[in-house]
């Protein structure tokens, strides 16, 4: 009968960089041990020597370092191909990852008051980054999570200045740009009503396609249009530093 072994957490792994076998021995790879060199080319336009480090996986994360690996081990350290190893006590083969952009909802709680607020982010982890930071400078006062949940993606208007008496809306539009066909986009906004909502999509269409200098003629047809429940939409200029930094 096969013997489940203990899951140990975090606070009781021990990890360490090490080129000392019996360190090694019994222990996982902690991470992808790499065999790394550099490779000459002669570049066909210039003429110019161009070196680039090509990379070769010789184990994966998690790998068990018993003899016959280290064994292994032992002739990349000696051809000088790897220097080191980081090496855990516990087996960790899963690799979090994270997804394209969306649109993320995170609802926080304010004193007894729920609250929701829109914004892009790639992952759970990068959407709570921005919105603690985004709250800590827009709110007073404590603030907990209380839920955070994926919307796929859309794309989110803010309004430079919050208007209370305006609701937040999610409208699916179609636009059809002179000779193309139509295709479907979805936006959320904070307007009076659906066609209020319809003359901001459209601006925003427009200064867009100014500064990517492709202006041209569109027209927008309102396909759906409802309310949400939101708070606030953050600007996706305030979460591209995350994103350029993650």
């Amino acid at each position: 009968m096969e013997i489940v072994k203990k899951l140990g957490t975090k606070f009781n792994e021990i990890v360490i960089r090490t080129s000392v076998f019996e360190e090694m021995k019994g222990n996982y790879t902690a991470e992808r041990l790499l065999r790394t060199w550099d490779e000459d080319f002669v570049d066909e336009d210039t003429g110019n020597v161009v070196t680039i480090q090509r990379n070769e996986i010789l184990f994966d994360r998690g790998v068990l370092m018993d003899n016959d690996v280290l064994s292994q081990i032992n002739f990349y350290l000696q051809s000088g191909d790897i220097k080191d190893v980081l090496a855990s006590n516990q087996k960790r083969t899963g690799l979090a990852v994270k997804n394209q952009a969306s649109v993320y909802c995170v609802t926080i709680l304010q004193g007894t008051k729920k609250r929701n607020y829109y914004l892009y982010a790639n992952c759970v982890e990068l959407a709570l980054k921005i919105i603690t930071d985004f709250l800590e400078q827009k709110i007073e006062g404590a603030f907990s999570f209380t839920a955070i949940k994926e919307m796929g993606y859309s794309n989110l208007i803010p309004l430079e200045e919050d208007d209370l008496d305006k609701d937040f809306y999610k409208i699916e539009v179609d636009i059809a740009y002179e000779e193309d066909e139509p295709f479907k986009q979805v936006y959320m906004l904070q307007a009076n009503d659906a066609e209020e909502a319809k003359e901001i999509i459209i601006k925003f269409i427009s200064l867009k396609m100014k500064e990517e200098n492709r202006e041209k003629p569109f027209e927008t047809t309102i396909i759906s249009a409802k309310t949400v429940p939101c708070n606030n939409i953050i600007d996706y200029q305030f979460a591209k530093e995350y994103f350029e930094n993650d």
